[in-house]
């Protein structure tokens, strides 16, 4: 998340009981131009907050200090590009990078185990 916060918004759909990420100071349940629900049935719990330098703390506290399950997708614009998204709790084959995301942090990822690999489609 800090590797693309400024002039940024993430989005998170799934299921919000006990999450409190539409609490965090400028969250809407409403898609945007950029960030779309990816589930249209069920309908499932959609949230769009703030990615600005030092708010993945209170994002990440907002679902309880790691990604739950319960999140199905999740996806980040900034300036109007979608930059990343995991899609289907992050399942291999299911992650988006946008062009400006460099290598370098792909690789850092990668050898976090974060992801298990580069996406190809790069």
């Amino acid at each position: 998340m800090e590797e693309l916060a400024g002039n940024a918004h993430i989005s998170f759909e799934g299921n919000f009981d006990g999450l409190r990420l539409l609490a965090v100071a400028g969250a809407i349940d409403e898609e945007t131009p950029t960030l779309k629900r990816n589930t249209s049935w069920p309908k499932q719990d959609f949230a769009v907050v703030p990615l600005e330098a030092g708010s993945s703390e209170t994002i990440l506290a907002a679902i309880g200090g790691a990604l739950p399950r319960k999140i199905i997708h999740v996806q980040i614009e900034k300036a109007g590009l979608l930059l990343f998204a995991a899609y289907d709790q992050f399942q291999p084959g299911c992650l988006h990078f946008g062009s400006t995301v460099n290598r370098q942090f792909l690789e850092a990822i990668v050898s976090q185990g974060v992801i298990a690999q580069i996406p190809r489609y790069r």
